[in-house]
């Protein structure tokens, strides 16, 4: 029996323009990704790790080719619906974080529930319960330039959970990160994801995190390869 890619890529390409010229960054990329894989993505700085999450999120529209996530194209999306998309199906961990400084822990997690008009009873309950997984319960009433580096990562995984999204993309998560907290916060990200079966990918730097992948692929002259 064939199971369904939960993200197709095809042919994809993706270039840029910088000092009057264009410099490819991806050329004709294939790829699919099953439902509840795991995959770690490698590669130097600048090799385009960050514009690969991008794409696939639809943050950034490719030059030509398609993203298929959940059978949906989202190449083909308005920029508006590719927003309203990503909102209610993708969950995106930031290597900065990303945490609205003005806002608590709790209204942090909250806010992709109001992006979609989705703030219940139930909700308020989910990020009591997600906080508590993460031991950051003594934080809900926290600012984020109160936590350490760790307890904002950790915060920023939440929120990317809270949703339920079906896709999670996770940058340089740990990068940030000496390497105690960072392994905690893999673990943690590791645990939180496959126990729920949601399909990840993660651009990261880290050779610790190769042994918890299903796949590790490399980005190397503007193509993936396969570790």
């Amino acid at each position: 029996m064939t199971t369904q890619a939960a993200i197709s890529i095809q042919q994809l390409n993706k270039s840029y323009q910088e000092s009057g010229q264009q410099h490819a960054v991806f050329d004709d990329l294939q790829l699919d990704v099953k439902q509840g894989e795991f995959i770690v993505l490698l590669g130097r700085s600048g090799s385009g790790k960050s514009t690969f999450l991008n794409l696939i999120s639809g943050i950034d529209p490719p030059d030509s080719g398609k993203v298929v996530i959940n059978n949906i194209d989202i190449t083909a999306l308005s920029e508006h619906d590719r927003t309203l998309f990503r909102r209610h199906h993708i969950g995106f961990v930031f290597q900065s974080y990303n945490l609205i400084p003005t806002l608590t822990v709790a209204e942090n997690l909250l806010l992709p529930l109001e992006l979609i008009k989705r703030v219940s009873r139930k909700d308020h309950d989910h990020v009591e319960e997600l906080l508590a997984k993460l031991k950051l319960s003594d934080r809900l009433d926290s600012y984020p330039d109160r936590l350490s580096g760790g307890e904002q990562q950790r915060v920023a995984i939440a929120r990317a959970l809270i949703h339920d999204p079906d896709v999670i993309l996770a940058d340089e998560p740990t990068g940030n990160l000496d390497l105690d907290t960072a392994e905690q916060v893999l673990e943690l990200l590791d645990i939180l994801v496959r126990k729920a079966g949601k399909t990840m990918i993660m651009a990261t730097h880290s050779q610790e995190v190769i042994g918890k992948a299903d796949r590790v692929l490399s980005i190397q002259n503007k193509a993936l390869h396969t570790r």
